[in-house]
């Protein structure tokens, strides 16, 4: 249950701490300085450890969850997927009108998370987009279908190297011919 509920709804950093604590007060029986590092005991028995569970790696797999369902391109991506990625366009650079309403991650401009826009965020998609950049989250794909190669973005292209598209042909395909993807 308490594992559905992370996923559900996250676990705050006070939740995390607050078990991490009971879990130590329990093994060192209320020891000033422990004897044996926390790490140490969460290392699998095979490894001297306890096996204890690593609340922070446990949350920190739990949002990649998140991620791995953000990133979803196919039909079965998750109604919420659409609305981050609605709530994450609205704080796009001025300098950017005319990219579509995309996932963010397929572009060039890169989602604030810190300062006044960002403050303007849920504190889930701050998490999700944190997530994204601590792992270096990027659409790297094998092979790319032919129905999501019509859905990258033409202009602030994630591939594309900086002020690849400030000529005037590229403008003229931007505005007279509302060019939106490759």
């Amino acid at each position: 249950m308490t594992h559905f509920l992370s996923k559900a709804q996250g676990m705050p950093k006070s939740i995390e701490t607050a078990i991490t604590k009971k879990i130590c007060t329990f093994i060192w029986n209320d020891r000033k300085s422990p004897p044996i590092s926390l790490a140490r005991l969460e290392r699998p028995v095979s490894e001297g450890g306890l096996g204890l569970l690593n609340i922070s790696a446990r949350n920190e797999a739990i949002e990649i969850t998140w991620v791995q369902a953000f990133m979803d391109l196919s039909n079965s991506r998750p109604a919420w997927a659409f609305i981050a990625d609605n709530i994450i366009n609205s704080l796009k650079p001025d300098t950017i009108k005319d990219q579509p309403e995309i996932n963010s991650l397929l572009t060039s401009w890169d989602p604030p998370t810190r300062g006044t826009k960002a403050n303007r965020l849920p504190r889930h998609i701050i998490n999700l987009i944190k997530t994204t950049k601590k792992h270096n989250v990027s659409l790297a794909p094998l092979k790319l279908l032919e129905s999501l190669k019509n859905q990258m973005p033409a202009w602030y292209h994630l591939g594309a190297p900086q002020k690849t598209y400030h000529r005037t042909k590229d403008k003229c395909l931007k505005d007279t011919h509302n060019a939106m993807s490759i």
